[in-house]
This record gives structure tokens, sequence and C-alpha cells, in this order.
């Protein structure tokens, strides 16, 4: 074995530790977003699935773009020595790149017979995994090619910026910033469109289905008294999606109680506090005391029903108490 053969044997086993540390944190925040887009958009998302679902999809791209490339800049900034030449800093990238593939697809194979209902075991993953190799293996190599070639891409980047510095000192100072860079970009594309898609969502700047919208409606109803039945709102939808002119609509065993008009009109036998009725807002609440509502064996048949600003009614509760 000649020398040159002999150094670059040395070199790859030096970078095949930090590659593959690099690829297993790498396939970690590969499967981020999917997490990211559970947790940003599930509870919004029906208020506009055209917008928000699109918005959700663009986000995960740039998630997984952004982690490929600091995937691959992880084993360049982490050899702490100079030197490395570029050619061995790309292909460093491209098997941490390579490495998150097999990792995202680990975490996938197990994620999908898990989720199945039964405990699953070795054997029902190594099956998925033949059965999916045998199906799209060309397809699987493609996407493995092109995340190794984003994760080579940042180590490239990473080397480059080595390179051009004045020193070894200046070269690791640079590619720590680009590599913090990139971590502080990664964490506001999770954080910054589900803020404001919040936040616009609260202004009434987004257009809502109110039908949908009311389906998200949480209301709870409990027996405070052998008498007294309180109804709380425990999460409601924009306003902008409700009739600001009516509260929720109530009914007892088939009489209208909304309030305390509706109610003496209806003659159940119970007052409501508050008079105006069950306002369509969380944390609000109302009870209704007297006869109608007592604990005396007959059960009390309850519906609440939301008015959506559309004209759109939807029962967001029925329960009997």
């Amino acid at each position: 074995m000649t020398s040159k053969y002999y150094t670059t044997l040395q070199n790859l086993i030096r970078l095949l530790p930090y590659s593959l540390f690099a690829g297993l944190v790498g396939g970690g925040l590969l499967a981020l977003p999917a997490c990211v887009h559970t947790w940003c958009w599930g509870g919004i998302a029906c208020y506009n699935h055209g917008l928000f679902d699109g918005i959700g999809t663009f986000q995960g791209l740039v998630l997984g773009i952004l982690a490929l490339l600091l995937t691959g800049m992880l084993p360049v900034a982490m050899r702490r020595e100079g030197g490395m030449e570029r050619n061995f800093a790309v292909l460093a990238g491209g098997i941490a790149g390579f490495t998150a593939f097999l990792v995202l697809e680990i975490y996938s194979m197990v994620t999908a017979v898990s989720g199945h209902g039964y405990a699953a075991g070795p054997s029902d993953v190594l099956s998925l995994a033949h059965d999916t190799l045998t199906d799209l293996l060309l397809p699987l190599l493609a996407i493995a090619l092109a995340m190794a070639a984003l994760a080579a891409l940042g180590a490239f980047a990473v080397s480059f910026i080595r390179e051009r510095a004045a020193g070894p000192n200046e070269g690791a100072a640079a590619s720590r910033l680009l590599l913090c860079s990139t971590a502080a970009l990664i964490l506001v594309v999770v954080v910054l469109p589900p803020l404001t898609a919040h936040a616009m969502l609260g202004a009434g700047m987004i257009d809502v289905n109110p039908g949908t919208a009311l389906m998200t409606a949480a209301v709870s109803a409990e027996r405070t008294a052998p008498d007294t039945i309180v109804i709380t709102v425990e999460e409601a939808p924009p306003a902008s999606a409700l009739d600001h002119d009516l509260p929720f609509s109530v009914f007892m065993n088939g009489f209208d109680v909304s309030d305390a008009s509706a109610c003496a009109t209806s003659g159940f036998a119970a007052t409501v506090d508050t008079p105006g009725g069950l306002e369509a807002a969380r944390g609000s609440e109302a009870a209704w005391t007297g006869a109608g509502v007592s604990n005396n064996g007959t059960p009390v048949d309850i519906v609440v029903m939301g008015h959506g600003a559309d004209g759109s009614d939807i029962i967001v509760m029925s329960r009997t108490i």
C-alpha cells in the first residue's frame, strides 16, 4: 500500500466518527418537521386548510434543507485541527447526509409499524424495510443521493470559509459562526410562522371557515350543587368565525335556556347566571339553578350550539348530566 493511499485511508477513518455522529444528529433534525407540523398547525389548520397546509409544507421543506446543510457542516466544524482537504470535507458531509437518510428511514419505519395499534417487534420493521426496498429502491436511492448532496454542500461551505480565513483560529471561529447561524435560522423557521399565524388569526386577518372553526370549540358541563349546573367554554374558535350578536345557544331537556329571557319564555324552572347566557369566548361560564336542573333521579339532557359568522349552526356539546 503506497503512502498516498495509506494517508487517504487514515483521513477517512478519522472523519468517519464525526460523520456518523453528525448523521445521527441530522436524522433527528429531519424527524423534527413532522413533530413541528403537528405542534404548529394541528390546532389551527382546520380554520383554513389551503393556507396553513401550504405554509406547513413549505416550512417542512425549508427545515429539511437547513437540517441537511447543518448536518454536513457538523463533521467539518467539529474537527479542531485545520488543514482538512476540501474533497475530504465534502466526503465527510456526504457520509453524514447519507447516515441522516438511514436514520430518518428507520425512524419512519418504526413509527409506521408501531402506529398499527399492536406491539411491533424487530421482525415487523425488517419486513417493512424489505418491502420498501423491493418496491421503492430507485426513488429511495435518488432521495438518499439528494440528501447526501445537500449535506456535502454544507460541508463545502464550512471548508471554503476555513480556507479563506486568515488563520486556523479565524477559520474555526468563522465555521462556528456559520454553524450557529444555521441553527438559529432553523429555530426561527420553527417558531416564527405559527406565531405569526396565531397573531393574524386573533386579529381577524385570515379568512376562516366558520363552520369548521366552530368544531374546535370545547364546552364542558358539571353539576356544582344538587340544583345547579355550570357550563364552561374551555376552548373557543377565533372571534372572526363567530356571530358576535349571539351567545352559545343552550337547550336543556328540549327547552331553550340560552339566557334569562329565553329561560323565562320557555317556562323552564331555572334561573340563569349570567343573565346574558354563555358567551362564545374562552373561559366564559354560566350557571343554571332551579328545580329544572335538580338532581332528583331524572337526568338533564344538555345541548350547546355555536353560531358562525356565516350563519352556520354547529352543536359543540351534547351530553346528559
